[in-house]
């Protein structure tokens, strides 16, 4: 016999149980089960550790690069292919290209000025220059700021060394980027070579950069705090 609600009892005991089920489940019969159950799919879903942090500062320096260049899909396309480079700077990298990929030196030379690919790191040096040597090599020299340099020693320096390295490598499809660091009275610092096939499929974000200038053949010449001594000559 329905109730008045239009319910039989059976049906009314049945509700009751469900109720009873889900404040079990959710903690309190007022709350969302659905909405609870989303938020809990999402956590699972996408734990912390897969999401890291975007990190700033000298202490993440390496840890990011430009994108490499495609010089071959630049040569082959008038228009951006990657969805990154605007058109006027692939306009310039397509009227290039040839040139870039028979190892011009004016054509580098000219790509180094017009895409400054070091430009984001003028506020960790007092200067910062760059040159095409020769098809395979590119040079950099920075002038170290002298609070960097005493506060983090090796690690600033190792830091910059990898981060310009592997933006240069970027840039242009060079073999190797030799980087020098200097002082504000010219001293030279620090002294590494990096090479494209030792960088290739490194996972950056969990790198010391000092001990991947070791493998660059690094020379410090500095007391630094990392060191705990007066360094001269190579280490």
């Amino acid at each position: 016999m329905p109730e008045g609600n239009g319910l039989t009892k059976e049906q009314i005991e049945l509700m009751k149980k469900l109720k009873a089920i889900g404040a079990d489940l959710w903690g309190n019969s007022d709350t969302e089960p659905e909405g609870e159950a989303r938020e809990e799919h999402s956590e699972a879903s996408a734990p912390e550790a897969s999401v890291p942090k975007k990190e700033k500062g000298l202490d993440a320096l390496w840890k990011t690069a430009d994108e490499t260049v495609d010089w071959t899909d630049a040569l082959a396309h008038s228009t951006p292919t990657d969805g990154l480079t605007g058109l006027r700077l692939w306009t310039f990298y397509h009227e290039q290209a040839e040139k870039v990929l028979a190892g011009d030196l004016e054509a580098y030379s000219e790509v180094l000025r017009r895409a400054n690919p070091l430009g984001e790191l003028t506020e960790y040096a007092k200067g910062i220059t760059m040159r095409a040597v020769s098809a395979d090599r590119l040079e950099s020299t920075f002038v170290c700021r002298e609070e960097l340099l005493a506060e983090k020693g090796r690690t600033y320096l190792s830091a910059m060394g990898l981060r310009i390295a592997r933006d240069l490598l970027a840039c242009l499809p060079v073999s190797e980027a030799a980087v020098t660091g200097t002082g504000e009275d010219g001293r030279v610092v620090f002294e590494a070579v990096y090479c494209r096939e030792m960088l290739h499929h490194r996972n950056f974000a969990f790198l010391d950069p000092v001990k991947v200038a070791e493998e660059a053949g690094a020379r410090f010449e500095r007391q630094s705090p990392e060191s705990g001594s007066k360094k001269n000559g190579a280490d």
